[in-house]
């Protein structure tokens, strides 16, 4: 019983601001000419339409960054996977062709986990013979072969990633330059 009082307690000088409150704008409103009460509905229906529209804005933008962090919550597996692969890569660079079953196992697992990286939207960036984009390639050195066009990647050091065409990691590359 003594909790019900409690809450009748705390329940009840709420209840009076409430009410004085709404004595006062009550009065205030009475005070007001019909004019005066026009521009206030006006003002009012105006404070009404800005929060809605703020409200509409607010939940587009949470959406997006939802999706976004959904979207691209790989990130941090793929830049943990990179080095892997990339050691891989170069074993496979670097075996002779005595050792022709190393090398077989290698291309099995490095397929194996190209498979898996796509399957999550992971792909690599090959860029050799394509035009430089520094927003995809990283540009390590240059060479000047004068059969080739200006600008064109000549050769990947090493690949690049993009996770849902996001680059994770740029390509880096070797870019032709005629002086």
């Amino acid at each position: 019983m003594k909790e019900n009082e409690e809450k009748k307690v705390e329940q009840e000088p709420s209840t009076e601001n409430q009410e004085n409150e709404e004595k006062t704008n009550t009065e205030e409103l009475n005070s007001l000419t019909y004019e005066e009460l026009l521009e206030k509905v006006d003002g009012l229906k105006e404070d009404a339409l800005r929060s809605a529209a703020e409200l509409e804005n607010h939940k587009k933008r949470t959406a997006n960054e939802l999706i976004n962090a959904l979207r691209y919550a790989n990130s941090e597996l793929l830049m943990s996977l990179i080095p892997s692969i990339t050691s891989l890569e170069k074993a496979l660079d670097n075996s002779e062709d005595e050792k022709k079953i190393d090398r077989e196992g290698i291309l099995l697992i490095l397929d194996s986990f190209e498979k898996t990286l796509e399957n999550f939207n992971i792909v690599p960036i090959k860029p050799t013979g394509e035009e430089f984009d520094p927003e995809k390639h990283e540009a390590v050195s240059t060479v000047n072969n004068s059969g080739e066009k200006d600008n064109i990647v000549s050769n990947t050091l090493e690949r690049g990633w993009s996770l849902n065409e996001r680059v994770i990691k740029p390509a880096l590359v070797v870019v032709n330059k005629n002086n």
